[in-house]
């Protein structure tokens, strides 16, 4: 398995990275980022950035535009992250999405060669996690590096880049599965409901829950689990048991860490060449990764 052996490794690589971990390490990782990047243009957003209470949204944005000696317009951040309903408010009024857009925006002003971010997904409702997405993925292409820390990993996953996990010092990478190899070697038949249960464990049962019910499964940190109406649930199952199983039931290997109940599937989100998201329909609007290996395999099988 492919990993960084530690920070300094992790920030001397070139690739944009994400990082499930806690928040002492996301402070390390800060810190290395500022070092390394010291002489370039950096953005740097971090869980703490409120901004001053009393300003408006667009004057804070026109501050920032001013230390930044940006070419973007503080107008023009406000329009791309759909913040004119929010401009004239105070930014300690403003709702957690509302607020984690406006330090997006401000970040978008320092036109950065390095980005870091903390948590940024983690406040959005789905209409901000699209904007916030699109940005990233289109800032990517263009040739800045992010570094991002994330909770929980499947956040990781959503962005272009590397996705991995923190654990004991390391820095565990994620099979992106990009090329869509693998080793499956049952055909598609098409779907059709089955009588099975699948099995997870609580500290003191094992539930059995019926697959209509599952919103999807997450392959996370060598354990699997089943989202149901939004809680996680330990299986015994693998991912390769799960898919056998439940792809006649109507779920899709979209990610090699993901297997997701397709009816559950309400948008299919194209950020950039590379960058697929599917968006359901549970009372999160949770985003599940969609790899671009995979992508074109779901719309040939569901004609979408």
């Amino acid at each position: 398995m492919a990993e960084f052996a530690s920070i300094d490794e992790l920030v001397a690589d070139d690739r944009n990275v994400h990082v499930e971990c806690s928040r002492e390490t996301s402070a390390a990782l800060l810190a290395a980022v500022r070092a390394r990047y010291r002489t370039q243009r950096c953005a740097f957003v971090v869980e703490t950035d409120r901004g001053f209470e009393r300003d408006s949204v667009a004057a804070h944005l026109r501050f920032y535009g001013s230390i930044a000696r940006s070419s973007v317009h503080h107008e023009d951040a406000i329009a791309h992250f759909n913040l004119r309903g929010v401009a004239k408010r105070k930014m300690g009024s403003l709702s957690p999405s509302a607020l984690a857009l406006v330090n997006l925006a401000r970040a978008s002003l320092f036109e950065p060669e390095a980005c870091f971010l903390e948590r940024p997904l983690s406040d959005l409702d789905a209409e901000g996690r699209a904007i916030a997405l699109s940005w990233i993925a289109e800032h990517m292409e263009q040739g800045c590096r992010f570094i991002t820390t994330v909770e929980p990993l499947r956040e990781a996953l959503l962005m272009p880049g590397v996705a991995c996990w923190h654990e004991e010092g390391r820095f565990i990478m994620v099979d992106q599965d990009d090329d869509g190899d693998d080793d499956r070697e049952s055909a598609y038949e098409g779907d059709e409901v089955r009588v099975l249960k699948i099995p997870a464990r609580t500290e003191t049962a094992t539930l059995l829950f019926d697959p209509r019910d599952i919103d999807f499964a997450e392959s996370m940190n060598k354990a699997t689990y089943l989202v149901v109406r939004g809680e996680r649930y330990q299986t015994p199952r693998t991912m390769d048991e799960l898919e056998a199983e439940l792809s006649r039931a109507g779920f899709f290997r979209c990610h090699r860490s993901f297997l997701v109940n397709v009816q559950k599937v309400a948008k299919v989100e194209h950020y950039t060449r590379n960058s697929f998201n599917l968006t359901l329909n549970d009372a999160a609007r949770t985003s599940i990764p969609l790899a671009k290996g995979r992508a074109e395999e779901m719309r040939e099988r569901y004609r979408w």
